[in-house]
């Protein structure tokens, strides 16, 4: 009777753990089936408009569809560094976006504008909404660390899956 009380009770735990690890598999991989690109935001330059931390889905967007106002996100110079910033002017005919951080501020609280303009084959797309913290937990399962404790906690779970069978099974 205990053995079945607490297989019950493993199957709920391994019930929710599936659910959470199905969330994540859709929120760091399958928006891409829809046409969303996540981005980890690393620094404070949106902030409070998309805090650091918060993983950003990004659609992509024809350069002629971005207005004064919108937020990007782009490519910076060769090294290929995602950033995401505002947009408060449009050379349409040189295709430049201008951009800046809305938390990037002079000492008189003055938004400091970005020095380089983004041009239009840089930009990835904009952002369609974020999930605040979301990014600290996609990093984590992304670095070797992270994978290397995933691993660990899936065969935490099949040793304790196979323990729990086989007690069922000399019990009955």
């Amino acid at each position: 009777m205990k053995t079945k009380i607490i297989r019950k009770c493993w199957n709920i735990i391994l019930t929710f753990i599936l659910i959470i690890a199905l969330f994540f598999v859709i929120a760091f991989i399958g928006v891409r089936l829809i046409g969303l690109t996540p981005y980890i935001v690393t620094s404070g330059s949106m902030e409070p408009q998309y805090p650091v931390g918060s993983l950003i889905y990004v659609k992509e967007v024809k350069p002629e569809n971005i207005n004064v106002g919108d937020a990007i996100t782009f490519y910076m110079g060769e090294d290929k560094v995602v950033a995401t910033h505002q947009v408060y002017e449009i050379d349409r005919e040189n295709q430049m976006f201008y951009t800046q951080g809305i938390n990037n501020k002079d000492s008189n609280g003055n938004i400091i504008h970005d020095v380089s303009p983004v041009s239009s084959s840089s930009i990835i797309g904009i952002p369609v909404f974020h999930i605040p913290y979301l990014g600290h937990i996609n990093k984590m399962c992304t670095t070797t660390p992270g994978i290397y404790i995933l691993v660990g906690i899936a065969i935490i779970i099949l040793i304790i899956s196979f323990l729990l069978d086989g007690n069922g099974r000399k019990n009955k």
